[in-house]
């Protein structure tokens, strides 16, 4: 039998949840923990963001508490992997979240001013653009990725060519006359709903998310 952390006073911390993943992945651990690698892992991980969200959207904080911990444990669950592989650890994830945050708020941590949350987010932009290296509008539109939800993507990709001044010219498009037995002509509609939707400043996964609550929630009686 493997020994578990002790708490250190009322609470376990951080580096109990790490000692338990790595206890968990010794050969004298959980047969399924062992089993795992860094695609496996890759629903739990979306799996888990989803279940915060639900959290936050019904204000249970215990279970925002609770989920929360469940991100974490993913977070480690790679890290862990990544230092039996001699690739990467928890500090090396850590630091490098650090020197990010450092590098995108010049306005907190360097000389660049902003004084609203739009001049904060682009001189966030700005600095992550300067990051990465990107010489095309290709390039930042490729790094979007392509496992985000497909409404979200649509509009952070509209979003990105609206910001280089690369977006098409407006046409006499008309969603009634939209075929909706062709799959081209819909994939046309919902980018173009997603485009006109950032720059009205609508969220479209989260529209159509609260009309389907709503839609659900107008079906009770039957």
């Amino acid at each position: 039998m493997l020994e578990a952390p002790e708490k250190n006073g009322e609470k376990y911390n951080v580096y109990d949840l790490l000692r338990i993943v790595e206890l968990l992945r010794s050969p004298e651990g959980c047969p399924w923990d062992r089993a795992q690698d860094h695609y496996t892992m890759e629903k739990p991980m979306i799996e888990e963001a989803y279940e915060v969200v639900d959290a936050i959207e019904k204000k249970d904080r215990a279970k925002m508490v609770e989920e929360l911990g469940d991100v974490l444990l993913q977070v480690l669950f790679h890290s862990v992997i990544g230092k039996e592989e001699g690739e990467f650890d928890i500090d090396d994830v850590a630091s490098r979240c650090v020197e990010k945050m450092l590098s995108r708020h010049p306005h907190i941590f360097g000389d660049v001013k902003a004084d609203s949350p739009k001049e904060a987010l682009a001189s966030w932009e700005q600095a992550k653009i300067k990051e990465k290296g990107f010489k095309t509008l290709y390039q930042d539109l490729e790094d979007v990725p392509k496992c985000f939800p497909a409404l979200m993507r649509a509009q952070k990709v509209s979003k990105k060519i609206a910001k280089a001044g690369k977006e098409d010219p407006e046409t006499g498009f008309r969603p009634e006359d939209v075929d909706f037995g062709n799959e081209e002509a819909v994939g046309e509609l919902l980018y173009e709903i997603c485009k006109r939707a950032e720059k009205a400043g609508v969220e479209c996964e989260l529209a159509l998310k609260r009309r389907t609550d709503r839609v659900v929630e107008e079906k009770k009686e039957y």
